[in-house]
């Protein structure tokens, strides 16, 4: 038999931010139906803090807001590029 090991992770020393984030807009083509919706979602939901679906008149286009010490504009076009979404990233 193994010996078993525990861990213990101690996070008094971090200094949460919680105004820390940055924005990314994509334009993703059929964002309106829901297989692509669906798969942006599970893609990047646990990952990011907030997608922004379209409004009135932006039917393809979509915000992302992350914090940046998490994950960053390219590994979510990585992301996206793996799960075959096409988009275009119009900010950073």
């Amino acid at each position: 038999m193994e010996p078993k090991v525990r861990m213990w992770i101690d996070a008094r020393q971090e200094k949460f931010q919680p105004g820390r984030h940055q924005e990314v807009t994509y334009i993703i083509p059929n964002l309106e139906t829901p297989v692509i919706r669906e798969t942006v979602y599970y893609t990047l939901a646990a990952l990011v803090k907030e997608i922004q679906l379209p409004r009135e008149g932006q039917v393809d286009m979509m915000k992302i807001i992350y914090d940046p010490e998490r994950i960053t504009p390219s590994f979510i076009d990585y992301l996206l590029q793996q799960k075959g979404v096409e988009f275009r990233r119009l900010s950073p």
